[in-house]
């Protein structure tokens, strides 16, 4: 189960998030559209894809992941196939309509829901497991799809992405997943009887009204409202650090290709940081943890702005900056698959984390929208550090004071 989402995770991000920087170069050069008009179709798949988390995390919660996960599998296919025939920017605004709703479907919070219902001991393990290997898709398919663009073209290296998708993310979404360990006869892993029977059973699930009491009653306690934010805060600021990443290293005259190495090592150094945040649990809970590296991250972004240039001790500054802010880039996913389930429990989990979804996914359009204003009217890179530091700074604050308004233990 957790080695097939893994899997799935990984094909999805890499088809749906990663794939697409490397498609929009050749078709700036065949189509002629400017990067800008590709990436408005980008982030308004983004905000399709949050305005359509909280209606998909009620699915999950009826049906299960599923049905949500194939269907949305499906629905991926289909918008590759058809972006690899597109030929009007109208027709690729609406391929990422529905490439957001595709998003919301098959990456991560899907993929939680299923760990949420499966494990309780060795859920933080199984969310580390699917974060790590999904982690790497960027690393995995970027250049997969250069290699596959460089050889073939983009249009057929998009059919090829959609037979990734056919032979891998479906079949294990259809075959693979089921909502309850009691569908084949199983319990939750080192779940107590008592516990047994409240995630193993849908039938005693609570009515319709029921859920939506519940789920109104989470959404009002004030350790929600600090989760929300910290996790706007923080995925704000590390989208906006990340776009500007490359160019601002380049601007403070590395070559570029010291740039994109120092870009490319935070991918490898935010699977790094999970690794290293699960071997801290026994240590100290996971919030708490998680509080004090986005400290450390905040922290890390005032370093470069305390030097100028690229000597040697500009370098030694930026390479510690790098190595803490990646170290800290892939928490907030972790986050989100063990804590809600842990401050909230397991009922409504998939409605919960939807509405969670959405602050990130506004984070995630908002971070990069901000960092480019704010480059345009200042001329200069150092208020996105400076400014990105403030709301990761911010976001731990805040997720300190979720911990302190922790609801009771259920």
């Amino acid at each position: 189960m957790v080695g097939g989402l893994s899997v799935s995770e990984l094909v999805s991000w890499g088809v749906l998030i990663y794939g697409f920087s490397v498609l929009v170069v050749p078709m700036n050069v065949e189509l002629g559209w400017s990067m800008s008009q590709m990436q408005s179709a980008y982030v308004g798949g983004l905000l399709v894809s949050a305005l359509v988390a909280v209606p998909v995390g009620r699915w999950l919660d009826a049906r299960g992941a599923r049905s949500v996960m194939t269907t949305g599998s499906l629905l991926t296919i289909g918008v590759l196939l058809c972006w690899s025939y597109v030929e009007s920017l109208p027709g690729f605004f609406l391929l990422f309509v529905a490439a957001g709703v595709a998003m919301a479907m098959t990456l991560y919070e899907p993929a939680f829901a299923v760990t949420t219902s499966w494990f309780e001991v060795h859920r933080a393990r199984a969310v580390l497991i699917i974060t790590v290997v999904g982690g790497l898709s960027n690393a995995v398919f970027v250049p997969l799809t250069g290699v596959l663009v460089g050889s073939v073209g983009w249009r057929r290296a998009l059919l090829v992405l959609a037979c990734s998708v056919a032979a891998v993310g479906l079949p294990i979404h259809a075959f693979v997943l089921r909502r309850w360990p009691s569908d084949l006869g199983l319990r939750p892993d080192g779940a107590a009887p008592a516990l047994v029977e409240s995630v193993a059973a849908p039938a005693r699930a609570p009515s319709t009204e029921s859920a939506r009491k519940m789920r109104s009653a989470v959404f009002r306690t004030p350790s929600f409202h600090w989760i929300a934010t910290s996790l706007f805060l923080v995925n704000a600021a590390k989208f906006a650090v990340g776009i500007s990443l490359v160019a601002y290293l380049y601007d403070r005259g590395y070559s570029l290709a010291l740039a994109t190495l120092a870009a490319g090592a935070i991918g490898v150094l935010q699977v790094c940081g999970r690794l290293v945040m699960m071997t801290a649990r026994g240590r100290m809970s996971h919030d708490r943890a998680t509080c004090v590296v986005f400290a450390v991250q905040g922290v890390a972004l005032f370093l470069p702005l305390a030097t100028t240039g690229s000597g040697p001790l500009s370098t030694v500054s930026v390479a510690v900056f790098v190595v803490l802010f990646g170290i800290g880039f892939g928490l907030s996913e972790l986050l989100r698959g063990t804590m809600v389930a842990e401050y909230y429990g397991v009922l409504n989990y998939g409605s919960i984390n939807g509405v969670l979804s959405v602050f990130v996914v506004l984070a995630r359009a908002a971070g990069p929208f901000l960092a480019g204003a704010v480059i345009t009217s200042f001329g200069t890179y150092n208020p996105v550090l400076a400014g990105s530091a403030v709301a990761t700074l911010g976001g731990a604050f805040a997720l300190f004071m979720a911990g302190r308004t922790r609801p009771p233990e259920r």
